[in-house]
């Protein structure tokens, strides 16, 4: 792990933060009662949020937890059905700092990815 000092958290990352909790609640809660394919929107976009957290935690010194947005963010577009942008922050989460369960979590997670990625229909790029 990194040696850089630990800095708090800006005003504009609490913020971040808490716009994406609550897109991310909305998704959870419409995800459970069975509304998937009304969620996948929302799930995209706490996804978006938790890509543009992650990166502002590393500039504070705050690698683990980058990590673990990048994690949350690859699993909010794997339930979007974007597996392949999830498989990509799957594997940005495992180059970072990871405690060993958890990593071996992530490559769990990963390689499930690849097999629904393997599964999915070939789109025109």
């Amino acid at each position: 792990m990194s040696t850089q000092k630990t800095e708090p958290y800006t005003k504009k990352l609490k913020e971040t933060m808490h716009r994406k909790s609550e897109i991310l609640s909305k998704a959870q809660a419409l995800w459970e009662v069975g509304m998937t394919e009304t969620a996948q929107p929302l799930w995209r976009t706490a996804a978006n949020y938790e890509v543009h957290i992650a990166p502002m935690l590393d500039a504070l010194g705050r690698e683990l937890e980058g990590a673990i947005h990048r994690i949350s963010a690859a699993s909010c577009y794997k339930k979007a059905g974007d597996p392949s942008r999830a498989v990509n922050l799957y594997r940005a989460a495992l180059s970072g700092p990871l405690r060993d369960d958890t990593r071996q979590e992530v490559e769990d997670m990963l390689r499930a990815c690849l097999v629904a990625l393997n599964r999915q229909p070939t789109k025109n790029l």
